[in-house]
């Protein structure tokens, strides 16, 4: 069974005390927990199983909505939707999980390998197109705090390099110093240029695709397909506009067409 911290179920009990309301917090946890220990118990009758890990989501769903917001709960509302069997309910949970936790490992290393379970094609048009980019940039590979560590030790390198120079007049320890002043520039350009892509991405709202669907040239199934096969459910599209129950979007290999709204679930609840 996965199970929260004890420092967080206990945090929620002595801010939320089961006589404040009918339905506190900590019950609706305390509930989750039983119903994802039930599925759990369950796992070999998947049949069986799914009912119980989706009311673990629903109960996980609704803390979350409630404003418990931690990397922890993420990754169990993640989990429990995957159970469940609703796989791009678990992708969206990961990335809201994401949003306010961006360089925590257990969720990028779970959204990576629910990636891995959606029925992208192998070849084609649409393979390239609808399969997210791995992420290779130096922001994905470290935090904030860990770029500023690294920052801080190349400056030292380079100052203590230039100490060296101005006392011995040495030219290798001018090499030495600009070795680590190139590479203090060249992470502070590769930082800048993820900053800038990452705001562009982040000023689109990003969707799952709920249900195989497929990808046309307009806002109507008389016009033909943007790209064939259909979308596999659990494709990550960023959303362009909206028109009359129809949604413009853009996929990952750049191709952009229309989707009906309802084949979709909105990131960022």
């Amino acid at each position: 069974m996965i199970r929260m911290p004890l420092g967080f179920i206990a945090a929620v009990v002595l801010l939320f005390p089961p006589s404040a309301c009918a339905s506190s917090p900590a019950d609706t946890l305390a509930a989750a927990e039983a119903a994802f220990a039930e599925g759990t118990e369950l796992r070999s009758d998947e049949a069986k199983a799914r009912p119980a890990f989706a009311r673990a989501a629903e109960g996980y769903d609704v803390l979350w909505n409630q404003g418990h917001r931690t990397p922890d709960l993420a990754l169990n509302r993640a989990r429990a939707h995957r159970l469940a069997g609703n796989l791009p309910r678990c992708i969206a949970a990961l990335h809201d999980g994401l949003a306010p936790a961006r360089f925590a490992r257990p969720l990028q290393a779970e959204l990576a390998d629910a990636r891995a379970a959606v029925a992208f094609p192998l070849d084609g048009e649409l393979a390239a197109q609808c399969r997210p980019k791995a992420p290779g940039t130096v922001s994905a590979r470290m935090s904030g705090a860990e770029a500023w560590v690294i920052t801080g030790v190349l400056w030292l390198l380079a100052c203590a390099g230039l100490a060296r120079f101005a006392m011995t007049r040495s030219v290798t320890w001018l090499g030495f110093a600009a070795v680590w002043l190139v590479g203090l520039a060249l992470l502070g350009g590769l930082w800048l240029q993820d900053a800038r892509a990452r705001d562009r991405d982040e000023s689109l709202p990003l969707r799952v695709v709920v249900s195989d669907t497929v990808l046309r040239k307009g806002n109507a199934d008389a016009y033909l397909p943007r790209v064939e096969p259909a979308l596999p459910r659990g494709t990550e599209v960023r959303e362009l506009a909206r028109r009359g129950g129809w949604v413009q979007v853009e996929l990952a290999g750049g191709a952009v067409g229309w989707l009906p709204e309802a084949a979709t679930i909105l990131c960022g609840g």
